[in-house]
């Protein structure tokens, strides 16, 4: 009896033994466990996602393979701009045909017969070439090379504006390239929606004298016109296309560089026309778009480095008193007066370690009043003391800036719209001081270069001061092929 109840006893000791041990085990090893669970969990999702993400590439890829494949079928080996673009955009839409509008087709056609007359690329030549060569209507192929050019004009209208200094103002500058995904789809949403002619229009401009000069192009044999020949046919194209970054001059500041002029627009009004001068060809006034943000009455004047290094300090080495003579301070990098008596002079190279500020008054390069706009150039318009040199016929001679003769009427009508009078702005110049006032009227500044354009029917022309016209044409342009869609 009592062998059997200590038997029991020990039994129940070692399973109750067994399962405070299983606890503590568990509690032991439960957390690393779960955690090495949960890394393994982890890690396979990941590789399940990216054998998932392996698997769609694959699937893409195949499906573009065969986009291209069939692409190839219709077309041959005619070559495209931007084959697996194209090839998706017909693969996706069932390879409906995308230029049944023939009122939307003709106007790309104008514009980009217009951008190629210009000889900036030979690429965009070669597309429209081949377009003329290919029998229109329902053929696909026709339909096909329409699509691939209209991608290299919708790059080409959509980034005009900001690269115009790089493609319009050197042979074959453009370098097409395809648009945006964002763009693409919205052409083809127009497409489908019964727009693409509102599309295709809103690419282009409505700068009346842009439109003058392509009718004129597209009016004249240039093979008989003795008014009008190639030459100043190319001219004309080129020059269009840098009218079409210029929107329609009612509003803002619009100086052309080559004319040596600005116009003031306000509600299509002229309300100030002065001349200017601009940067000698040596430094050039840049090709730009800003907008006016402040006047600065009475101005100082920071030289720019290029011009200390270049123009001043070499006039002060051979007379130490041309400093004082021309109201210079030298300052240091934290702005404190540096004494010219101090500085080795013999020793200074091409690089002058020092600012050189030019103080307010009647002599300072500004003159009395600066009008500054953003510029990554550092470019602006303002007064200046030496107004007998307006009197020039060429008036390419600043540093790049541009000098404006009536910036005192300039001054007045942007100074009456920031609240200023007539009687505050004379009393400010009168004190020297240093004053500036924001502008908060919308004043765009557009400082263009064109030199052949069409207006009223008449050709107008003007020197090429900085050589950006290449009278030769390019050999590529087809005039007869432009002629047909102009």
């Amino acid at each position: 009896m009592y062998g059997k109840s200590t038997f029991k006893l020990a039994q129940l000791a070692i399973l109750i033994s067994g399962l405070c041990s299983s606890c503590a085990i568990s509690d032991y090893v439960s957390p690393h466990s779960s955690n090495k669970e949960s890394i393994d969990v982890d890690l396979a999702n990941q590789q399940i996602e990216q054998e998932k993400m392996a698997e769609d590439a694959r699937i893409l890829a195949e499906k573009q393979r065969q986009a291209e494949a069939k692409l190839t079928e219709i077309i041959g080996v005619r070559d495209l701009q931007f084959k697996s673009a194209v090839a998706k955009i017909y693969a996706d839409n069932e390879y409906a045909l995308l230029w049944q509008d023939k009122d939307a087709e003709k106007k790309f056609l104008r514009e980009y017969a217009a951008m190629v007359a210009s000889g900036i690329s030979v690429r965009s030549a070669r597309s429209l070439e081949a377009i003329s060569a290919t029998n229109a209507g329902d053929n696909p192929v026709y339909d096909i090379l329409l699509t691939d050019a209209f991608l290299d004009y919708m790059y080409y209208a959509k980034n005009v504006f900001n690269s115009a200094q790089n493609w319009l103002y050197t042979i074959n500058g453009y370098k097409p390239a395809k648009p945006g995904e964002t763009d693409v789809e919205e052409w083809l949403s127009a497409v489908k929606n019964g727009q693409n002619f509102a599309y295709v229009n809103s690419l282009t401009t409505n700068n009346s004298i842009y439109q003058q000069t392509i009718d004129k192009i597209g009016s004249s044999d240039f093979d008989d016109d003795k008014s009008v020949n190639s030459a100043i046919l190319y001219k004309l194209a080129l020059n269009a296309q840098r009218l079409r970054v210029i929107p329609n001059f009612s509003n803002g500041i619009f100086v052309n560089i080559p004319s040596y002029q600005l116009n003031y627009y306000r509600d299509n009004q002229l309300i100030l026309n002065s001349r200017v001068i601009v940067g000698k060809k040596e430094r050039r006034t840049p090709v730009m778009y800003s907008k006016l943000s402040n006047v600065v009455v009475n101005p100082p004047w920071n030289a720019p480095t290029r011009l200390i290094n270049e123009d001043i300090v070499p006039k002060i080495k051979k007379n130490p008193g041309y400093l004082s003579a021309h109201g210079y301070s030298i300052l240091d990098s934290k702005g404190n007066k540096v004494n010219p008596n101090s500085i080795n002079w013999a020793a200074i190279g091409s690089k002058f370690p020092y600012r050189i500020r030019q103080d307010a008054g009647d002599n300072s390069a500004l003159g009395r009043f600066k009008f500054n706009m953003p510029s990554s150039d550092a470019i602006y318009l303002h007064d200046t003391p030496n107004h007998n040199l307006f009197n020039k016929q060429d008036r390419a001679l600043s540093s790049g800036c541009v000098r404006v003769e009536k910036s005192n009427q300039l001054a007045s009508i942007l100074l009456k719209e920031a609240g200023w009078s007539e009687d505050k702005k004379q009393r400010v110049l009168n004190s020297k001081k240093t004053t500036s006032a924001p502008i908060y009227s919308d004043n765009p500044v557009y400082l263009y270069y064109v030199t052949a354009w069409v207006e009223n029917g008449q050709v107008n022309t003007l020197p090429d001061i900085y050589g950006y016209d290449i009278v030769q044409q390019p050999s590529y342009v087809n005039w007869h092929t432009v002629k047909k869609y102009l």
